[in-house]
C-alpha cells in the first residue's frame, strides 16, 4: 500500500503541522530516516517524531518552505523508507521497537518540559531567520545585546508594575520605614544605568 494513502494531515498552522503516519513507519530505522531526511529541506528547523502515537510534528519557515509542499516531501521520504526496507527482507527489519521511557504524570512538570521544547525550537528558528535575512547577512540590531536590553526593560516595567501600590501608598509616606527597599530599587536603578553605558574598546 502507498504511504500516501495512509499518511493523514492532523494539524496546520502558519510554520506548524501534524501528520498521522502509520505503525510500519514508526519502526527506529524508519523513524531516523525521515527524520534525518526532513531536516535537511531548507526551512524546515525542527521535527518531532511520536512513534507510540503515530504522529510526527513539523515546524518550519513559511518564508523558506511552503507547508503545501511538506506533505509530497513526507510521502516521498517514506516511500523511500519503505523501499529499503523491503530491500533488507521481512525478517531483518522487523525488530520489536525498544521500550519507550513513561511520560512524567506530573501534569506541571511535562508542561514545562514541553514549553522548554518548542523555546528551545522556535529559538532555533528565529536563528535561522537571521541567518537568511535580505542580501544574506544578519539582521544588524538584532544581537544579544538588544535581546538583553529588552528583557531588562521588560522585568523592571513588570516590577514597577506589581510593586506600584506599595510604592505609592507605603513606600513614599514611610520612606525610612522602607529604607532597604529604596536602596535595593536604587541599586537596581544603578545596575540598569550602568550596564547601558557604552563599552570601552
Amino acid at each position: 500500500m502507498s504511504p500516501a494513502n495512509d499518511i493523514k494531515l492532523r494539524y496546520r498552522t502558519a510554520g506548524h503541522v501534524r501528520f498521522q503516519v502509520p505503525k510500519r513507519l514508526c519502526s527506529p530505522a524508519s523513524r531516523q530516516s525521515i527524520v534525518e531526511g526532513l531536516h535537511e529541506i531548507e526551512g524546515i528547523y525542527r521535527v518531532d517524531f511520536y512513534s507510540r502515537q503515530g504522529k510526527i510534528s513539523i515546524r518550519f519557515i513559511e518564508s523558506l518552505c511552503r507547508g503545501e509542499d511538506l506533505s509530497q516531501h513526507l510521502n516521498r521520504l517514506a516511500a523511500a523508507s519503505e523501499a529499503a526496507a523491503s530491500c533488507c527482507g521481512g525478517a531483518n527489519h522487523a525488530v520489536a521497537t525498544p521500550p519507550q521511557p513513561k511520560a512524567s504524570g506530573f501534569a506541571p512538570a511535562r508542561w514545562i518540559r514541553e514549553k522548554l521544547t518548542a523555546s528551545s525550537g522556535n529559538a532555533a528558528g528565529l536563528g535561522l531567520l537571521v541567518r537568511r535575512a535580505p542580501g544574506g547577512v544578519a539582521v544588524p540590531w538584532f544581537n544579544e545585546n538588544t535581546v538583553i536590553e529588552f528583557l531588562n526593560d521588560a522585568l523592571v516595567l513588570f516590577l514597577i508594575k506589581l510593586h506600584w501600590h506599595m510604592i505609592t501608598q507605603h513606600w513614599l509616606r514611610q520612606p525610612w520605614r522602607y529604607r532597604y527597599e529604596w536602596m535595593a530599587a536604587f541599586y537596581l536603578i544603578y545596575l540598569l544605568v550602568r550596564s547601558r553605558r557604552p563599552k570601552k574598546r
